[in-house]
Formats: C-alpha cells, structure tokens, sequence
C-alpha cells in the first residue's frame, strides 16, 4: 500500500512539473490563443527580439505573433503589428488609424505622424503582436517547450500518419 502511495504521490509530482510550463504560457497568451496554437501551429511564431525592434518593445524580450494567413486574422486600433515598411525593412508599430477605401484598407500607426508617409497596406502586414514576454529563465522555458509542442504535437499531427 505504501508503494502504491508513493508512486502515486511520484506521479502527481511529476505531472504538476510538466504543466507548469504550459500553465506559464497559457497566462501569458490566454486560453483560446492557447488552444488555438496547437490546432493552427503554422500561424504561430515566438521570437526572441535580440534589440532588433529596440525602440518599439524592450530589449530581449520575446515577441509571440499571429501571422496574418490565421484564418481568423484580425487587427484592431491601438494593436501592435510587424510589417514591411515602404523600404523592404521589417518594422514594428503600433496602429492608430485604419481607413477603407471600397474593399482596400490603409493602416497609419501611431509613429506616423507625418502625413506624407506613405500608409501600411495589408499585404505587407506580416502579423500582429499578442504579447510581448520578458526574457526571464522561466519564461524563456516555458515559450520553448510550448514552441516545441504547437510544432511536434498539435492537433492534426494526431490525425494524419506520416
């Protein structure tokens, strides 16, 4: 009976380790975006900035992206977004204003403020930012194992054989 307790408590143990991570990441991205992950991995990125956007999010911390191929894409004022600019650089705003023109939509973001910079249009839109994470030990493992498993065990891996 004692071995059995103890094996018992050894598993509980060992399984309250193994979703920690994901509990981490699931209150740093929220539930459905969690869920949603492993349905649609391809739509996901987790980046680590390394000082490439240093003005716009600090530096080294994690940037966790909706690409904008989700079949559920949508981008709201006052989201951040990762574009191609007008040059062929990657950049990172945030929007303030998004104009209709018949079915052509014109986003301005927020450092915009000169009105002859030409507007972000949706095909240079790569995604828009769903948070972005500090680079601490714990957060910096937990995005990897979830990174690693939205890639090797999401949902259509279950049901395909390959």
């Amino acid at each position: 009976m004692k071995k059995i307790l103890k094996n018992t408590l050894k598993f509980l143990i060992f399984i309250t380790f193994a979703s920690l991570p994901f509990l981490t990441v699931t209150q740093l991205i929220g539930m459905d975006t969690f869920l949603d992950s492993f349905e649609n991995s391809e739509y996901y990125l987790c980046l680590q900035n390394d000082g490439f956007f240093a003005s716009k999010i600090n530096n080294k911390d994690h940037i966790i992206i909706q690409k904008s191929s989700h079949p559920d894409f949508n981008i709201k004022n006052g989201d951040s977004i990762i574009f191609w600019n007008n040059d062929g650089d990657i950049n990172c705003n945030k929007l303030e204003r998004i104009n209709n023109v018949g079915s052509l939509k014109r986003y301005k973001s927020i450092e915009d403020k000169d009105e002859e910079q030409l507007p972000i249009y949706e095909n240079q839109i790569i995604g828009r930012v769903i948070n972005t994470v500090e680079n601490n030990i714990w957060f910096s493992i937990s995005l990897k194992i979830w990174d690693i498993s939205i890639q090797n065990l999401n949902f259509n891996s279950f049901l395909t054989n390959d």
